[in-house]
């Protein structure tokens, strides 16, 4: 897995405190919730009481899901003429793991659609 800086600020999301206002999408373990502020959007997997561990950090522009997988675009560093996409696999996914141990990526868009085949992975469907 390629790491960037951003994807070293998801170890730092454990445990990270967000309200339910800032939420923008739900499904099931997993929420798009605002950090610090409207646009600063990441997916997590929600511990319930208003905790959340991060998993693709933000700004997270698009989010997509089936039964076995998340995907997500975004702007690294706020940056809109650049796109990175992500994907993890829910069954890899516990409270006890960083986003580095099960979040693949980040890819180019070329390198996301070929890999999209292999795995079938899902369609990016909620754009924020």
């Amino acid at each position: 897995m390629k790491e960037s800086p951003s994807f070293a600020l998801a170890t730092a999301a454990l445990g990270l405190a967000r309200c339910d206002s800032g939420v923008k999408w739900r499904s099931g373990s997993y929420a798009v919730y605002s950090i610090d502020e409207p646009k600063a959007l990441t997916p997590g997997l929600d511990l319930g009481r208003g905790t959340s561990i991060g998993r693709v950090m933000p700004q997270v522009i698009a989010v997509g899901e089936d039964e076995n997988w998340i995907v997500a675009a975004r702007f690294p560093d706020g940056d809109p003429p650049m796109k990175e996409y992500c994907y993890f696999p829910k069954s890899e996914d516990n409270p006890h793991k960083n986003a580095e141990d099960i979040v693949r990526g980040p890819f180019s868009k070329a390198e996301f659609d070929k890999l999209r085949e292999s795995p079938e992975l899902p369609s990016l469907t909620e754009q924020f």
